[in-house]
C-alpha cells in the first residue's frame, strides 16, 4: 500500500547489531530498510555475541505487538559455541512462538562459517560443517506460512571466499560491502516470497 510504514524489528546477534559496519547507516538492518519500496520504522534489539538462548531470554519479549515484520539473525555464535542442533531448534521454536500473532518473520540462515579468515584450518572446515547443520534447522523452521528463509551462506558465501579482503571488516564480521551483499540477499528472498503469495 502506498504511504504505509512497515514496523520492522531485528532480533539476534552481531550482524543485526551492526558490528563491522563503518556507521549505523551501513549496518545490515538499515541497508535492508533502504532497499524496501516503502517507509520503514526500524527497531533493532539485537546484541553482539547473542545466541538463540539470549534472543529468547533478553530480546523477543521486547518486540512491539504492532510489528509487521521481524528479522531473526542468530546461529553463528551457537555454531562456534557448539550448541546442540536439537537444543538450538527447541529454543528457536520458542522464539518464534513468542512473536506477535500475524507478524511476518524473516529467518536469516547461518553465514558461510567456512569462509571466515579468523579461523585457521581445520577449525574453519569444522565451523563450516557445523554452521551448515544449524543452518538446516533454520531452513526447516522457515518452511511454515508467514516465514521467509534467507540462504546467507549459499547466496553470499562464494563471494566472501573469493574476496575476503573486501567483504570482511575484521576477518570475522562483514564490512559495509559485505553487508550490502547480505542486504541484497535478504531483499531478494522477501520479494520472491511476496511474489509467491
Amino acid at each position: 500500500r502506498p504511504g504505509r510504514v512497515e514496523g520492522v524489528v531485528w532480533l539476534g546477534d552481531s550482524p543485526a547489531a551492526g558490528v563491522g559496519a563503518s556507521t549505523a547507516d551501513e549496518a545490515l538492518p538499515r541497508q535492508v530498510a533502504r532497499l524496501a519500496d516503502h517507509p520503514v520504522d526500524l527497531t533493532v534489539l539485537a546484541v553482539s555475541g547473542a545466541r538463540v538462548d539470549d534472543v529468547l531470554a533478553d530480546q523477543v519479549d521486547d518486540v512491539p505487538d504492532d510489528a509487521d515484520t521481524v528479522y531473526v539473525s542468530v546461529g553463528a555464535n551457537d555454531t562456534v559455541h557448539l550448541t546442540r542442533a536439537g537444543d538450538f531448534r527447541d529454543r528457536y521454536e520458542q522464539v518464534l512462538a513468542a512473536l506477535p500473532d500475524g507478524v511476518d518473520v524473516v529467518l536469516l540462515g547461518v553465514p558461510d562459517m567456512g569462509s571466515t579468515p579468523r579461523f585457521a584450518q581445520p577449525l574453519r572446515f569444522v565451523a563450516g560443517v557445523r554452521g551448515g547443520t544449524i543452518d538446516a534447522v533454520i531452513a526447516h523452521l522457515a518452511a511454515a506460512p508467514g516465514r521467509t528463509y534467507v540462504d546467507i551462506a549459499g547466496d553470499t558465501g562464494p563471494a566472501f571466499r573469493r574476496d575476503p579482503g573486501e567483504l570482511f571488516a575484521d576477518d570475522y564480521h562483514p564490512s559495509d560491502a559485505g553487508y550490502a551483499r547480505w542486504a541484497a540477499a535478504v531483499d531478494a528472498a522477501r520479494r520472491a516470497q511476496e511474489a509467491d503469495r
